[in-house]
């Protein structure tokens, strides 16, 4: 048991950082994106800067175990933040919303649901299909950059930015903390510049040092990732212990996809609490649009020139297939309950978050089963 907690305690741990680190991120991003429009601004700023810890944990995955593990590893953080982005963040942001008892429902922009999550369907059944064909190459990898690609200039031919500026100062002087509790909440932006206002210099500042603090965790998580899944791992001046035993793609489809969805949970909540819902649930899609074409792609494809083509074997293709068909069929149903007339309610939202619980307990079912394969 002692052998479960302590990679459980470590990826808390790495999910609490990251969150911190994100939120500043998220500032500092925010800053420089301050002049798009709601919608563009949730699905390209603001999912970049919430997907920074699915890209790295995927680089990690990949060239720290730098075998086919570490491939499952990546692809099932991207695997199970797309569908904790789809079903828990909005999910999440609209219950907040609607504890207003004046509230019965919110409502979001068809339009922008169905241009991402169709967007989303295509990457899906693009990645679906080079996995099937038993080989990850850097052409495959290219590919899913430059989907990404025409997805942006796709946002930013239909939906130009107006020149306002979009941005808030999160916090007043009534809010004004000391660096000692700013170190204690571990507050990266205001241990980073204190109480003073962003400008251009501070906001790229911010945003490239707190790039770096969630990349320098994110290799933890990954190694507490890998220890949960293995028979028997070391802890260096602690000894030896046993952990689940278990794939790592199951691993890092719950914990790893968890562990770093947190900033996407903020981050919609709080657009959600300002009355920016189109940006709420963009973030979500636009989010899971860059986990699985930039996030996992570019590691990808660094890791695919660097050491040659990955081979998949067949127990592998039919683990992932049988996760692939939940992916694909949580997206549509997502996309169904945001786009029905009368906007989304607290039982719909309700019925999303039972959806994941039901993923949740298959995926431990499917782990369970799979133990010794690898």
């Amino acid at each position: 048991m002692f052998g479960l907690i302590i990679p459980l305690l470590l990826i808390f741990f790495c999910g609490y950082v990251i969150w911190r680190a994100g939120d500043t991120f998220l500032e500092g991003s925010n800053y420089i994106g301050r002049n798009l429009r709601d919608g563009v601004k949730g699905a390209t700023i603001n999912a970049v800067a919430s997907s920074m810890p699915e890209l790295f944990i995927a680089l990690f995955f990949l060239f720290y175990l730098r075998d086919l593990s570490g491939f499952s590893g990546g692809l099932g953080t991207s695997f199970g933040s797309v569908i904790f982005n789809s079903l828990i963040i909005p999910s999440v942001a609209i219950i907040g919303v609607l504890s207003d008892p004046l509230k019965k429902s919110v409502v979001v922009s068809k339009k922008i649901i169905l241009r991402d999550g169709v967007w989303l369907l295509l990457v899906e059944f693009v990645l679906i299909y080079f996995i099937q064909q038993g080989e990850i190459s850097w052409k495959e990898s290219l590919i899913l950059l430059l989907i990404y690609c025409l997805y942006l200039f796709y946002l930013f031919k239909t939906m130009r930015g107006g020149g306002e500026i979009n941005y808030e100062e999160p916090f007043t002087d009534k809010e004004k903390v000391s660096i000692l509790s700013a170190f204690m909440i571990f507050d990266l932006k205001r241990l980073l510049i204190g109480n003073k206002p962003l400008n251009s210099t501070k906001a790229w500042f911010v945003f490239s040092v707190s790039s770096l603090v969630i990349g320098f965790v994110c290799y933890f998580l990954v190694v507490a990732c890998e220890w949960l899944g293995s028979e028997n791992y070391t802890v260096p001046y602690l000894g030896d212990f046993s952990g689940l035993g278990v794939p790592l793609l199951f691993v890092a489809l719950v914990f790893a996809a968890i562990g770093s969805s947190f900033p996407d949970t903020i981050i919609s909540y709080k657009d959600a609490q300002k009355g920016n819902y189109d940006d709420a649930v963009s973030n979500a899609y636009g989010s899971n649009i860059f986990n699985l074409c930039v996030a996992l792609g570019a590691p990808l494809f660094i890791f695919t020139i660097y050491t040659g083509s990955i081979l998949l074997t067949k127990e592998i293709i039919s683990l992932i297939s049988s996760i692939s068909y939940w992916i694909v069929g949580l997206t549509i149903f997502s996309i169904f309950l945001y786009t029905r007339n009368g906007g989304v309610t607290k039982n719909k939202a309700y019925v999303l978050v039972l959806s994941y619980c039901v993923f949740i307990v298959y995926v431990f079912f499917m782990a369970y089963s799979s133990r010794g394969i690898f």
